[in-house]
């Protein structure tokens, strides 16, 4: 996984992690010894799970993984899951959602 950087301020909402408030919303994400965790909100199958550590100036990923037991996630390859890792952190623990 390429480094994801991110400021002190992102890894505080990162550690808050998401719960999903309705059907539309496909992701439970937990912060848990040093890892964020995403699960499928309906299946509640752990797919990703990404490494948080603090450096200088932020929060940094240091380690990821992506489940390969394909009776429950059929992996469209490590770019791809890289590219929808960043996306759900962007659009689920860093977007600016209403309340």
């Amino acid at each position: 996984m390429l480094p994801l950087l991110f400021t002190d301020l992102d890894g505080e909402r990162m550690r808050l992690g998401f719960i999903p408030k309705d059907m539309d919303d496909r992701w439970f994400i937990f912060f848990e010894n040093g890892w964020l965790y995403f699960h499928r909100s309906w299946t509640g199958d752990c797919i990703f799970g990404v490494k948080l550590d603090g450096f200088p100036g932020g929060v940094r990923v240091t380690d990821a993984w992506a489940s390969r037991d394909t009776s429950r996630y059929n992996s469209p390859g490590a770019e791809v899951e890289t590219a929808q890792i960043e996306s759900l952190v962007r659009e689920c623990l860093l977007a600016d959602r209403a309340l």
